[in-house]
């Protein structure tokens, strides 16, 4: 089992969310002001303050995982390596979508093997570069890869039960599953770089029905800055430090789609109409020389021995000065909804700012803000269940872990 650095105990806050004439208290007591509701256009806005800073809700952590899946040495099915989704099914059986195997790794709630489902190829039930999976209607899964456009259902007994496939002429994305089985998926929006090499991803969203039903547009967004140069003769795409990002997700019968250059996050109904807007008090900070200075240090540590040496620096330093870098940081990392229809958001820091645990802000079904919750450090987390977390570690010698940590919400 996974040997690694936890925190000695994560005591946190979470107290039910007030009436706007007795707003919630932080877990140091510190009254929590009242999130304003209004409706424009059909569309309901949460305008939210932001909780006071060092104040914590009072839900709690476990200090250690209550699970831990994989190993370095053993069975194969133990051995993880490339983890890109996990997820539990309704009877307590979690899944993992180990990308190395191109198998969906099937464990009980005790961390036993019961079953693999898929592997490589391309006949059905079978992936390259498998990418997700998510729940599907009933006690199913279902799982993709980046190579195609088909979708592959499994049943509960890991049977192949259908195949779904998106007509398009230009590669497409599958992003997130509705409960009802409806499915958000990208695609690219074509543009040239700028002069100096410098471009902006865009993707234009849509709900897609499975039955070939026609598709409903959400709309086009900004992702990731980009840079193009070239070095030793090859052309580099890069994504830029401090980029922004699009985060996507199922929040209930609502998809999430939003640009984090704001704290504005937007979820759209399968007819892709915005449904919901949720904002939460925020200031733009503008990107300095200091912070790029930050990000060449943090950059110029040695993978290996003799990976760096004392010219490191200052060749990193002459590089990224030829990169031009966004005007302000992401308004936050990502974005995620538990078992319980709550809104999490991670919480971006400066360079060298922020402590060792990542500090999210969380909102009631509604999306009014609640306060900050911290979780594990070094764990990416996938799940958010009703009393458990369900993420990927992975320890000093590289090997990958699925755990499982306990979540109490306390007060909530």
């Amino acid at each position: 089992m996974k040997q690694m650095l936890v925190p000695t105990g994560l005591i946190l806050a979470m107290v039910a969310c007030g009436q706007p004439d007795e707003p919630p208290a932080g877990g140091d007591g510190t009254p929590t002001p009242a999130s304003e509701v209004r409706d424009s256009a059909g569309v309901r806005i949460v305008e939210n303050p932001r909780p006071p800073d060092g104040s914590r809700l009072s839900w709690r952590v476990g200090p250690t995982p209550v699970l831990s899946i994989g190993a370095l040495e053993g069975e194969e099915p133990y051995l993880l390596d490339g983890i890109r989704d996990l997820l539990t099914l309704p009877d307590g059986r979690i899944v993992v979508a180990n990308r190395s195997s191109h198998e969906l790794r099937v464990f009980d709630a005790a961390g036993s093997h019961l079953a693999t489902w898929g592997g490589e190829g391309e006949g059905p039930g079978e992936f390259n570069s498998l990418v997700q999976v998510e729940r599907w209607p009933g006690d199913s899964v279902v799982a993709w890869y980046s190579q195609d456009r088909r979708l592959s259902v499994f049943h509960g007994d890991g049977n192949l039960g259908r195949t779904l496939r998106l007509e398009s002429d230009r590669p497409i994305s599958v992003d997130a599953v509705f409960p009802s089985g409806a499915i958000l998926a990208s695609q690219s929006v074509p543009g040239g770089s700028g002069a100096d090499g410098s471009s902006r991803e865009q993707r234009r969203y849509e709900v897609r029905v499975a039955g070939g039903e026609q598709p409903a547009s959400v709309g086009s967004f900004f992702g990731s800055e980009r840079y193009t140069s070239s070095l030793g003769g090859a052309m580099l795409l890069m994504t830029v430090p401090f980029a922004h990002r699009i985060v996507n997700f199922a929040w209930g019968e609502l998809a999430v789609v939003a640009s984090n250059d704001n704290y504005e996050i937007g979820a759209y109904g399968a007819d892709g109409s915005l449904i919901r807007i949720v904002r939460i008090d925020h200031d733009a900070i503008p990107v300095t020389s200091e912070h790029r200075d930050a990000y060449v240090e943090r950059q110029a540590v040695a993978p290996e021995p003799g990976g760096v040496t004392a010219e490191t620096p200052r060749q990193l330093r002459d590089f990224y000065r030829d990169v031009p870098l966004p005007d302000t940081h992401p308004a936050f990392v990502t974005a995620m909804a538990d078992a319980l229809d709550h809104l999490w958001v991670q919480e971006y820091n400066l360079p060298g700012e922020g402590g060792p645990n990542p500090l999210w802000t969380v909102f009631d079904p509604e999306g009014r803000v609640l306060g900050f919750v911290e979780t594990p450090a070094e764990v990416r987390i996938y799940e958010i269940g009703e009393d458990y977390i369900l993420g990927r570690s992975t320890d000093d010698l590289g090997v990958e872990y699925a755990q499982v940590w306990s979540l109490s919400r306390s007060g909530g």
